[in-house]
């Protein structure tokens, strides 16, 4: 996209480029690449395959998309809650998925159909059992809002941070079971001190409610766990079932959500109260709600993303390590006290990060050196050896020489 607004120079150059990797596939000194790549000067690939020349994996461009727009929409909900402008969260829903089909809509009429097929930002055809095959997704992200509202009235955030770490657990178990990610023992350890983290940095704040945290309050705990773990899978499973890229993911989300937000809206009468809005009418309050609006595109298109490019669980874990720069801007953003739990928070959740992506370079490591090793059993013998194994044979079976000679005259008609 940025590409197809450059300087000639630069097109030249990607041009010449392109144009040497076809030559040298054409006369077959490099290996045909899959369709999903293309070529920059970064030599970055969309494969996941580590750069040549940075030595990153490209894997890091989705979680890093994902993880700065979550940080963006945390400190605009901490910004909109200091100044006490609370909107409805469904009514902010409906508002962000009805701007998120708005600007596909609008993406889809100033691209060219070159750069949208590059980009893969084609808005697929509409089908109505890939609306059937996503609408799990959208129950599963509900059940988990509501869930969360009704647990947040009995409990402290810190105390559901907690137990949002402790899902991680179930959602790697769900993937290795699901979809036969490798699980090591460095990535469960990673997990453990991602929980170990949130419980420091929420020690002093794991408390119940007025003393209210009854049958009902776990219940909701559990079904909202359970809901996250489910909402990180499910996309996963219906990217699998309907091959949908992840612009084509976040069009039957929206597709799929706004529907869904409207009637929830309307019957709990919270649509009435948003229209009825006195800010509605300040551009301070307008610019924060179309600032949430863009965010939650990005948010929407990130999460497809990086789920689509890694896994749920590195999903999770991201999500989980989210918290540790969203405390950093914190302290400098808003004054926020330094405490040595919240020191501690963010140093062993610093490690945690850091033995993850170790666990997973050496996974993928493993992975591929037993894929070379595949490759190099399955590898075809010469038609020599084949001839010498059958004359071999028809010696050992009392063939005689006119076995043997009976089995050369016949390899010689099939070579030529």
């Amino acid at each position: 996209f940025f590409f197809s607004f450059a300087p000639g120079d630069a097109r030249k150059g990607l041009q010449k480029i392109r144009g040497r990797r076809r030559r040298k596939q054409k006369n077959g000194l490099l290996r045909e690449q899959p369709i999903d790549t293309f070529d920059l000067p970064m030599s970055l690939k969309f494969n996941g395959r580590a750069s040549s020349k940075l030595g990153l994996s490209w894997k890091i461009v989705p979680c890093l998309a994902y993880s700065t727009c979550s940080i963006c929409m945390m400190l605009l909900n901490k910004t909109l809650a200091n100044k006490g402008d609370k909107l409805p969260l469904s009514c902010v829903m409906l508002v962000q998925n009805l701007v998120t089909l708005m600007l596909i809509y609008i993406f889809d009429a100033i691209l060219s159909d070159k750069t949208k097929n590059s980009w893969k930002m084609k808005i697929p055809a509409f089908r109505v059992r890939t609306c059937i095959l996503w609408l799990p997704v959208n129950i599963f992200f509900l059940t988990m809002l509501y869930s969360g509202f009704i647990t947040l009235n009995k409990v402290s955030v810190s105390l559901v941070s907690v137990c949002k770490n402790v899902t991680n657990v179930f959602t790697t178990m769900g993937d290795r079971l699901l979809f036969g990610e490798p699980v090591s023992l460095r990535v469960i350890f990673a997990l453990m001190l991602m929980i170990l983290a949130a419980y420091i940095g929420a020690a002093d704040e794991l408390y119940i409610n007025n003393d209210e945290f009854n049958v009902v309050a776990a219940i909701a705990m559990s079904v909202n766990c359970l809901s996250t773990s489910a909402y990180g899978l499910q996309i996963k499973m219906s990217q699998k079932k309907t091959k949908l890229s992840p612009y084509g993911c976040t069009f039957y989300n929206a597709l799929a959500a706004t529907p869904i937000c409207f009637f929830w809206t309307l019957s709990t009468g919270e649509l009435q109260q948003f229209i009825s809005h006195p800010g509605l009418t300040e551009p301070r309050f307008l610019f924060s709600l179309i600032m949430s609006s863009l965010i939650g595109f990005g948010i929407g298109f990130s999460v497809f993303w990086c789920i689509s490019a890694t896994s749920p669980t590195t999903y999770a874990m991201v999500g989980a390590a989210n918290k540790i720069p969203l405390s950093l801007m914190g302290i400098v953003l808003f004054s926020e006290p330094i405490t040595v739990p919240r020191v501690l928070f963010i140093s062993v959740g610093l490690l945690a990060g850091i033995v993850y992506a170790h666990a997973k370079a050496l996974l993928k490591e493993q992975s591929a050196k037993k894929n070379d090793d595949n490759n190099k059993g399955t590898t075809k013998k010469p038609v020599s050896d084949v001839v010498v194994e059958k004359v071999g044979m028809g010696k050992l079976n009392g063939g005689g020489t006119n076995g043997c000679d009976g089995l050369i005259s016949n390899d010689k008609q099939q070579l030529s």
